[in-house]
């Protein structure tokens, strides 16, 4: 059986909507910049007491380090200025020296591990721009104080 084209036109005229249409006109939403980055503050954190504590306490443990470094050092520096050869017995005692001014060195570094430690940690969490100033400066001092020790203790090794 053939359908007619008449027959078709006239039911599939029943399928069409008769009701009102929505308008093309641009939407608000549309009307909006979007190139523009939203303005967004940062929040504001205050300040963590306990924070500035272990800092505090960090920063104490290097200068501690250091006060032994500084009295340990002349004695070394006396030892190994009468060093004799590789294997003497003079060689052994400026040997010894030394080591007892890097073990007072470890204090400052072990301080200073705790100090990098606590950067790490804290690097995930909001930090106020004090607590952060004053981890960065104490990070600094004690790398400072670190290194000048360890330049000492090197050229007292070459000697």
């Amino acid at each position: 059986m053939k359908a007619s084209p008449l027959l078709l036109a006239v039911l599939f005229a029943g399928c069409v909507s008769q009701g009102p249409f929505p308008s093309l006109a641009p939407r608000p939403a549309e009307r909006e910049d979007w190139t523009a980055e939203p303005v967004r503050t940062a929040p504001t954190v205050a300040d963590d007491p306990a924070l500035r504590a272990q800092i505090a306490a960090l920063r104490e443990e290097a200068e501690a380090g250091e006060r032994d470094f500084a009295a340990d050092f002349p004695a070394a520096e006396r030892a190994a200025a009468r060093a004799g050869r590789e294997g003497s017995d003079s060689w052994i005692e400026a040997q010894q020296a030394i080591s007892r001014v890097e073990a007072a060195r470890g204090r400052t570094g072990a301080a200073l591990a705790g100090l990098h430690q606590l950067g790490i940690e804290r690097s995930d969490r909001p930090t106020s721009a004090g607590d952060a100033a004053l981890l960065g400066a104490a990070t600094g001092a004690v790398e400072a104080l670190a290194a000048r020790q360890r330049q000492r203790i090197e050229r007292l090794s070459r000697r």
